[in-house]
């Protein structure tokens, strides 16, 4: 089946591309990526997640791992976005509910954002960098971890 994602450092964030709802085995190996990016660096990590616009609403099991993979990002990331790829209503209604679930279970705040597109990130991830960030997006579009 492999793995859920593709992933990969580009300078310090971090870019996972999800081709579908992780499984417990693909957030161990994430937190193995993570860790080791985030002893690497230093420094906290900014994480840019996305998820490919054909992917299925998640299970119950898959809404855990899911829960679990964001608590784990959470340990080593600074920041964390949430790239729901997508212009069609299902897309538009995974990125209104994920808001919506984050805002009632509190972990929605300065340090994670739900976008429809990468480009959204780019202003955070240039503050953040002291940088422009377009070039580290258009490398990770060009390594596939990104629309």
């Amino acid at each position: 089946m492999g793995t859920a994602f593709k992933a990969g450092l580009i300078d310090r964030v971090f870019f996972a591309r999800y081709v579908r709802p992780p499984a417990r085995d693909d957030v161990a190996q994430l937190e193995t990526q993570l860790a080791e990016a985030r002893e690497r660096l230093g420094q906290p990590l900014l994480y840019v997640a996305s998820i490919v616009a054909t992917v299925k609403v998640p299970n119950l099991e898959e809404r855990t791992h899911l829960n679990l993979l964001l608590a784990t990002v959470r340990k080593y990331s600074e920041v964390v976005h949430l790239v729901i790829e997508g212009s069609e209503l299902q897309n538009s209604l995974q990125r209104v509910i994920i808001s919506g679930m984050l805002i009632v279970t509190r972990t929605y705040d300065d340090g994670l954002a739900v976008h429809k597109s990468v480009t959204a990130t780019t202003s955070d991830l240039s503050e953040r960098l002291h940088r422009d960030a377009a070039p580290l997006i258009q490398e990770a579009r060009d390594r596939g971890l990104v629309l």
